[in-house]
């Protein structure tokens, strides 16, 4: 029982509102983004006599228009460090298997990172001194854990259930203010085996109403 009840803590753990966003430097051109809540957001799985709350995983980043990837603007902090409960060392890959295999092992620093979010995301990131004026391509991948459905069953995708959705958008960074509304794009690896996007979302049921809306923004000061 003392073990379960650890368990039970370090899933509810996973539910905890997300800290503030950092305040960005007055002036300093930064980005925004916005991801509200859809109806699917909030579910539970059942451990032994207890229902445990689930929130999605989320990661949003910037690509160049040939898909180099340049930075991160915002990943929940049980993805970026690995820190899931009775998984491998190596982490659950599949849980946002596109940033993983995008970032290629580039370092996450700890203020683009953040609890799982209980209630949407709002989250500010500085820009780097160094990046470039020009259009980027904007992703953002989410998923939640055991979101069975017909297609996607405990047998044929383990522990994550429906893959998950990446989104995307093209934002002008430089000049004034510009916005991205991001819109489905395709699925992850259901497996986390690799990072290709499969496009479209044939099959995809209740892992698309993790996410109502989704935008980013550029502001230069």
């Amino acid at each position: 029982m003392l073990a379960a009840l650890a368990a039970l803590a370090l899933f509810a753990s996973c539910a905890q509102a997300h800290p503030p966003a950092p305040q960005v430097v007055n002036g300093a051109p930064h980005w925004v983004l916005d991801l509200v809540q859809g109806p699917a957001y909030h579910q539970t799985a059942k451990f032994l006599v207890f229902n445990i709350p689930l929130y999605p995983q989320v990661a949003c980043w910037i690509e160049t228009e040939d898909g180099t990837y340049v930075d991160t603007v915002y990943v929940t902090s049980k993805v970026a460090r690995k820190s899931w409960y009775a998984a491998p060392s190596s982490g659950r890959p599949e849980a946002l298997p596109v940033w993983s295999h995008a970032r290629n092992q580039s370092p996450v620093i700890d203020s683009i990172t953040g609890a799982t979010p209980a209630g949407g995301v709002h989250r500010e990131a500085l820009i780097a001194s160094d990046a470039k004026s020009g259009v980027y391509i904007v992703k953002l991948e989410v998923n939640i854990s055991y979101d069975y459905n017909e297609r996607y069953t405990r047998s044929n995708s383990g522990v994550n259930g429906q893959p998950s959705v990446v989104y995307s958008g093209k934002l002008k960074l430089g000049g004034g203010q510009s916005d991205a509304v991001l819109a489905p794009l395709g699925t992850g690896s259901v497996d986390g085996s690799d990072g290709g996007i499969t496009l479209g979302t044939q099959g995809i049921t209740t892992a698309l109403d993790l996410v109502t809306s989704a935008k980013i923004s550029f502001y230069a000061r």
